[in-house]
């Protein structure tokens, strides 16, 4: 497929068709977009989450419907799939900054940490939801009298949410149905803005690593997909020029809150099922002519995906 995408003038001039809709102002950003939670806390093993963490997540998935939770950890494996050789308090600063919200359950040492790395930043403040037990809601300890000051000071109490903790909530199932309430009532409305225009900048994974660049690769892999790494820079190349492009975080930071999927083979597809941007023209020309030349090469990326 890749010499496909290099050599068919069929494929080039649907890259520049979609390249053009944006210069003309006719791909638009919904007036209404999901929120992006960055969900901090312990592990139960190397591979598997804190019940309470699971349990947050599945609440979001079945009440939540303007929400998608994300873990680090999933973004991290995805990155080393991809070979990333950067280190990890560098990408977690990334995804702090590319979050809407940032919920950590004080369950661990590690989680205490992130606590106080992400309250240091005056910026990253407003944007915390901190979990913890209700035991220490009076206590005058640094955690209290420190982070959780600085936290309520610029988001009001709400931000601090308390229940009953279990000594082993992160092995077992505990109250934190008792936080779900109070969290709904925090997340519960999309962000709202005016439907306008994209910029074709905004779009460049190049230039840019935030919800705007994630929301377009995810679209581009909507329209072209089932796609290996490989093919999306050239892709990318075809609309934005030879740059050095973040695609490794894009396409890890879309994996760790389940936009898209890859299988065993590197091949990414879209799990979203729908675009993030509002097209103002019939996309389905965009998708036919991937799938048409994805047919006659390689139709098992389609059939046995």
């Amino acid at each position: 497929m890749l010499k496909i995408i290099k050599t068919k003038l069929g494929i080039k001039n649907r890259i520049q068709f979609l390249k053009q809709a944006i210069l003309s102002s006719h791909v638009y950003r919904p007036k209404d977009i999901s929120k992006f939670i960055f969900l901090c806390g312990a592990n139960k093993s190397e591979a598997l989450i804190s019940e309470r963490r699971n349990a947050l997540i599945d609440f979001s998935r079945k009440h939540l419907t303007h929400t998608q939770f994300f873990l680090a950890e999933k973004m991290f494996a995805t990155l080393q799939e991809e070979g990333h050789k950067g280190n990890i308090l560098d990408i977690e600063k990334q995804i702090s900054t590319f979050a809407d919200h940032i919920v950590i359950v004080l369950e661990s040492n590690s989680a205490f940490t992130e606590l106080g790395a992400f309250a240091h930043d005056k910026e990253l403040r407003k944007k915390l939801i901190v979990i913890n037990d209700s035991k220490y809601m009076e206590s005058k300890s640094f955690i209290n009298l420190g982070p959780i000051k600085a936290i309520e000071e610029v988001s009001g109490k709400d931000a601090v949410v308390h229940y009953k903790m279990n000594e082993d909530g992160i092995h077992k199932l505990d109250a934190i149905g008792d936080t779900f309430n109070p969290l709904y009532k925090l997340l519960k409305d999309p962000l709202i803005g005016k439907t306008v225009p994209i910029n074709l900048d905004s779009c460049n994974p190049a230039i840019q690593f935030d919800k705007h660049s994630a929301m377009f690769i995810h679209d581009l892999i909507y329209f072209v997909g089932p796609v290996l790494h490989v093919e999306l820079i050239e892709l990318l190349k075809l609309m934005f020029g030879d740059f050095p492009f973040k695609l490794k975080e894009h396409v890890a930071i879309l994996t760790a809150f389940g936009s898209i999927t890859r299988n065993q083979m590197g091949l990414y597809k879209s799990a979203y099922q729908k675009p993030y941007y509002s097209y103002k023209f019939d996309t389905n020309f965009l998708i036919s002519t991937f799938r048409n030349y994805m047919l006659k090469s390689c139709p098992m990326r389609i059939y046995g995906y």
